[in-house]
């Protein structure tokens, strides 16, 4: 399975990130490691 992402939901994902680094440090790149960890899931299986 190939993953693509829209321009729209790579801004999304860079807001998201930068919005839960400003609530906590540490917390947005948590954050996108979730989801690269959620994608890496769905791409093998």
């Amino acid at each position: 399975m190939k993953i693509i992402f829209s321009e729209y939901a790579k801004l999304e994902l860079e807001d998201a990130t930068y919005f839960y680094e400003l609530e906590f440090e540490g917390l947005g790149q948590r954050f996108k490691e979730e989801v690269e960890k959620a994608l890496n899931r769905l791409h093998t299986s």
